[in-house]
């Protein structure tokens, strides 16, 4: 409803649009994604496909729903502990260098949030999956088919010109310039803030449970916010990560009751189960993380 003024160069909406993209999109997108947005698989394959700005679905399932979720921080099995190992170290597995100096520092934590979404997940990565059969090196992606590689092709190129491109023939330049990076910009940022808090923390990435599947999916994940219906809206119910990780073909909708359930039941048997009381709590957490692993092999 907003794409009206938007496009017209409204400032105001400069704002406002990429923020009701990212709720409107988060809220259903990942659903989707995991088939649990709809009991009709065609709805839950397709509608995805209307909102490709975080990254092309295809990617998606080989990056998150086959990696991340079956290994979380998992050493040379989950793809997201190393989209930009020469920039951020956040977990053991990635070989400290020098450029990790310093990564906690809120300007440089601000830029590879910027452009991980609009240049990581939806250009890079893509292109390095599609051209080495290989997600991040640890997923395994098939071969597609000339005429699919083109539909995947001219959808990544549809993006690239909905985010980047028309501004320049609508707006003048020096505003066109704005418009063509900034919302892009916000939902990255919107995107990591909701993602990076959730699993990479002291207490989950260095935790592990070899003998039981369901026991690793609590003790690599943090919730965060579960009292708030901010946290619950903006992150799409990735505030219930736990519960997500346990249950990932079930509706967000449903997790708020299944964590009354998923906490008594791991007060039981002693599995630690992580929470954090809103996002400045889990951001600190995350950030006393950063830092951590920001120090040289000596400091460990």
């Amino acid at each position: 409803g907003t794409l009206p003024w938007f496009i017209h160069g409204n400032w105001a909406f400069l704002v406002v649009t990429p923020l009701l993209a990212w709720v409107t999109g988060v809220n259903y997108w990942h659903d989707g994604l995991h088939f649990s947005l709809s009991t009709d698989w065609r709805i839950n394959a397709w509608l995805p496909y209307l909102f490709p700005f975080i990254c092309s679905p295809w990617m998606w399932y080989h990056e998150h729903v086959i990696g991340h979720h079956a290994y979380p921080n998992v050493e040379h099995k989950d793809p997201d502990l190393a989209h930009a190992p020469q920039l951020m170290r956040e977990h053991p597995s990635i070989k400290w260098k020098p450029t990790h100096v310093g990564q906690a520092q809120w300007h440089r934590v601000l830029f590879v949030w910027s452009v991980a979404v609009g240049v990581g997940l939806s250009l890079l990565n893509d292109m390095k999956a599609n051209r080495k059969l290989s997600y991040n090196n640890v997923v395994p992606c098939s071969s597609l088919s000339r005429p699919r590689i083109t539909a995947h092709i001219l959808g990544r190129m549809g993006y690239f010109s909905l985010m980047h491109i028309w501004p320049f023939f609508v707006l003048p330049l020096w505003k066109a310039v704005i418009w063509a990076t900034l919302p892009g910009i916000i939902i990255s940022v919107f995107f990591m803030v909701n993602t990076q808090i959730n699993h990479l923390t002291n207490t989950c990435a260095h935790a592990s449970d070899n003998t039981n599947f369901y026991k690793h999916q609590v003790v690599t994940a943090q919730n965060f916010g579960t009292d708030s219906l901010f946290c619950y809206y903006f992150s799409g119910g990735l505030n219930y990560q736990i519960e997500h990780h346990l249950f990932p073909n079930v509706n967000h909708c449903h997790l708020p009751e299944l964590a009354k359930s998923v906490r008594r039941i791991c007060e039981r048997h002693g599995v630690p189960y992580h929470h954090a009381a809103g996002y400045r709590d889990a951001m600190e957490k995350h950030f006393a993380h950063t830092v951590e692993m920001e120090k040289g092999p000596a400091n460990e």
